[in-house]
């Protein structure tokens, strides 16, 4: 097999990696948007790759391993006679997206299901893995032809909630000849992050201290909301989603999941500015929660209302009607986007409305460097850092790593 790395050895998001086998079967490894340097996703534009989004078909399928715009979002450029496979929820998330975002979605893609093999040319093989990552559902993938075994990390962690699957996931794949790794956090100083739990440990205490939380973070980061409604509950107050995030994890058919279709104690909150949407947008993803929107799920002024910075007008109005007396905002993102101007001005103008204390509280969706350091086990005999503005770093922690440039052609 070839591996080339068309976009990604220096720099984190819009990685695309491509595989050749020795019959000519070509692969390409996700397909997103570039982010720049304060991780903000750009404008989408073709990328006009010969074969893939321009001209007459070169390669033979595209996988994507999991729903961030920086990993799927330019999925809509491939050209149509060439598969996508997506993990079926990863597909629904990005739609989901895509659809309150204004976004073109693209829906002539094939399902990936997780441990079903995919024979592409009864040549090359890809199984997927799930993998503990801030987006839910996302995957390894393993890629099998000529006798050689390549493993494309994609995003992971192990600090997560599924993070004790991640060593016995290892062990599964068992040895190959390859790994091709993100090194997102290779930069930074932490050997280890804070995990999920003790991230909900801290925020219980956030909880018990204000009457009214709001929290700012992605809506497909499905573990934090898991721990942030487990500090609600614990706190007895009423955990109430946007309309965008109630989507999610309605659409996500995981009772486990805090949404209000099977939760008696959560709530929808739906901002006025939905009913200006057109019939069709509010007949299948707003009328359907209505009667999960209840005035009572603040009106007791004890609540947690998850939050987008679009949502002013919403936060005013509760503030309007002595809703807002002992609130604090939770701002669980990576820190980087507060130098947004749409966050900038977000963060400033809802002091306005009684909400003076910003609190940060996250845990990173990247390995950290103990957890890229387990990637020893499976005895590569090349390693190749992705996603990444420090590859060099790597060489201090997994054995076997090789620094390439993009575009460079890596045999194995």
């Amino acid at each position: 097999m070839e591996v080339r790395i068309i976009k990604g050895t220096n720099q984190i998001g819009g990685c695309i990696t491509e595989i050749t086998s020795n019959k000519g079967t070509k692969i390409i490894i996700d397909f997103g948007e570039d982010l720049p340097d304060d991780n903000v996703i750009t404008k989408k534009e073709n990328p006009n790759i010969d074969g893939l989004t321009i001209g007459k078909k070169k390669y033979d399928a595209v996988f994507i391993t999991h729903s961030h715009g920086d990993h799927i979002g330019l999925i809509n450029y491939i050209l149509d006679d060439i598969p996508v496979y997506v993990e079926p929820v990863s597909k629904r998330i990005y739609k989901l997206l895509s659809v309150f975002t204004y976004k073109n979605m693209r829906l002539k893609t094939k399902n990936m299901f997780f441990k079903e093999k995919i024979l592409v040319n009864n040549d090359i093989v890809v199984t997927p893995y799930i993998v503990d990552h801030s987006s839910y559902n996302s995957a390894m993938l393993l890629i099998e032809a000529d006798g050689k075994r390549i493993l494309h990390t994609g995003d992971f962690r192990s600090h997560g909630l599924k993070g004790d699957e991640f060593i016995p996931t290892l062990k599964e794949i068992n040895n190959v000849d390859m790994i091709i790794t993100e090194g997102t956090c290779l930069s930074k100083d932490e050997e280890k992050f804070e995990t999920e739990e003790h991230l909900q440990e801290r925020a219980l205490e956030i909880f018990k201290k204000y009457d009214q939380i709001f929290i700012l973070q992605s809506s497909t980061n499905i573990d934090r909301i898991k721990s942030f409604y487990e500090a609600s509950k614990a706190t007895a107050k009423n955990f109430i989603e946007d309309i965008f995030t109630a989507n999610i994890t309605s659409s996500l058919n995981n009772p486990s999941l805090p949404n209000p279709i099977d939760y008696s104690d959560v709530y929808v909150w739906i901002p006025t500015k939905y009913k200006k949407k057109s019939f069709k947008f509010k007949k299948k993803y707003v009328l359907p929660f209505y009667k999960y929107s209840k005035q009572k799920s603040y009106e007791n002024n004890k609540y947690v209302l998850m939050v987008k910075t679009t949502m002013l007008e919403a936060i005013e109005k509760l503030y309007d009607k002595n809703h807002i007396k002992n609130a604090c905002l939770i701002y669980s993102m990576w820190n980087g986007y507060k130098e947004n101007e749409d966050m900038k001005s977000f963060l400033e103008e809802i002091k306005k409305f009684g909400i003076n204390d910003i609190i940060d509280l996250h845990t990173s969706g990247h390995a950290s460097k103990k957890t890229i350091e387990l990637l020893n086990s499976l005895n590569a005999k090349k390693v190749i850092p992705i996603h990444t503005t420090n590859k060099e770093a790597l060489k201090d922690i997994l054995n076997n790593v090789i620094i390439v440039d993009d575009k460079e052609v890596i045999k194995l």
